[in-house]
């Protein structure tokens, strides 16, 4: 079944797949016909849609600019919301062009959640380990600056793991953000892993998250690309 937008602008369906031949065979739709599949939210247009490219082979341009004709007489349950004078609207963004929007600030992503999760777990399995502990610092460096980091690093050191465990969640957060995101899924869950992926020190890796993700906002607030996801 599929839904059609009318010059109207209303939103016309379910209609079958023979009914929309039917109407195409009598140059009431054309290629460029507004339309979409029972299921999905992205409006495409009628030759964007390969079961009706042989009816779409050969039609004639639309009736508004066909030679004037005698009116047909059509039944209410089969008449075409764009009448004898369709002229369709100007289609939205088409899947192929989305996918190339968010192709790259997707994998972009994918990348800094990846990293992160991979940062986040070496640091869980060295606190686990204990091998932390044992960090040498650089010959020369000044007694008094060596003092104060020993200093600081004994009173993180009951917080390594908990943070660290919270930096791994985070990360993983974002890396299956970027991964919805590639496939248009999880609209919410893809802002929260991006914002997420986006503030420093709260991520595994902040230096490919604060760029990619304001690629990522920017695309995901196109009204187009937000109606795409599922």
């Amino acid at each position: 079944m599929y839904y059609i937008q009318g010059a109207d602008q209303k939103e016309y369906g379910p209609v079958s797949a023979d009914q929309l031949r039917q109407w195409i065979s009598e140059n009431r739709l054309n290629r460029f016909s507004p339309a979409r599949a029972d299921g999905e939210s992205l409006w495409k247009t009628l030759g964007d849609f390969p079961e009706f490219a042989e009816v779409l082979v050969g039609t004639a341009p639309p009736a508004s600019e066909a030679p004037p004709s005698e009116p047909t007489t059509v039944s209410a349950a089969n008449a075409s919301p764009y009448g004898s004078g369709f002229r369709p609207s100007t289609p939205g963004i088409s899947e192929s062009v989305i996918d190339e929007k968010i192709k790259v600030p997707a994998i972009g992503i994918i990348t800094t959640g990846g990293l992160g999760a991979l940062l986040s777990l070496t640091g869980v399995i060295t606190t686990l380990s204990g091998s932390n502990k044992n960090t040498e610092l650089p010959p020369g460096f000044p007694p008094e600056a060596a003092g104060l980091l020993k200093s600081y690093l004994l009173a993180m050191e009951p917080f390594n793991l908990p943070l660290n465990l919270l930096a791994l969640i985070l990360s993983v957060l974002t890396l299956m953000a970027g991964i919805k995101m590639l496939h248009r899924r999880s609209y919410g869950l893809v802002m929260a892993g991006v914002i997420v992926g986006m503030i420093p020190c709260l991520s595994g890796c902040c230096c490919t998250g604060l760029p990619f993700g304001i690629w990522a906002l920017v695309v995901l607030s196109n009204a187009e690309v937000r109606k795409s996801f599922h």
